[in-house]
Order: C-alpha cells, then structure tokens, then sequence
C-alpha cells in the first residue's frame, strides 16, 4: 500500500473488514423498517396502500378468521426477509463469529 492515496487505502483496506458489519447493519435495518407497524398506523388512512404487517393485523381480527389466508400473508411477509438474510449469510456468520474471537 506504499504510496496509495487515502481514497485507495479507505477502498483497499476499510472498507473490506468492514463488509460483515456493513451487511449486519443491513440485514437489522431492513427488519426494523419491514416490521414496522406503528407508523403505518398513524400514516396510512387508505385501505388500499397498507403494509403488510398492518393488513395481516387487520385481517386476522375478521370473524371468523381464515387461517389458510392469514398463513398466506405471513409467508408474503416473510420471504423479503429471507431473501435479504440469504443475500447478506456469508457476511453476517462472518461478523458473529468474529465477535467471539479474543484477540
């Protein structure tokens, strides 16, 4: 690295340690935002532009409640999550069994 500029030390250098806590970042962020239930509460007032964990609520609450349908949905919302986490695997085991190693 003699002689690389900082830009190219940041790309070269940083930035690959830091991939496994990037992809964490990541993976957290989009849980937090994809189960988000109380913004959507108190945002959307039209039936036809709800998320999906505010439908299934909605939804479960009918009487009497089509479990098949309700099953239906949480495997909709479900697989975006998996999706994401699949993508992001091989960074994220990296950065648990990082954590664990003393050094």
């Amino acid at each position: 690295m003699d002689g690389a500029g900082p830009l190219r030390t940041f790309f070269q250098v940083i930035v690959p340690i830091t991939k496994p806590a990037f992809a964490t970042v990541a993976i957290l962020t989009f849980l937090a935002q994809w189960g988000s239930y109380l913004w959507p509460v108190l945002m959307v007032s039209d039936p036809t532009v709800r998320p999906l964990p505010l439908a299934i609520s909605i939804f479960q609450n009918q009487q009497p409640p089509e479990w098949g349908q309700v099953l239906a949905f949480g495997t909709m919302f479900i697989v975006p999550v998996l999706a994401v986490f699949l993508i992001f695997q091989r960074w994220f085991v990296a950065s648990i069994s990082s954590s664990a190693i003393k050094g």
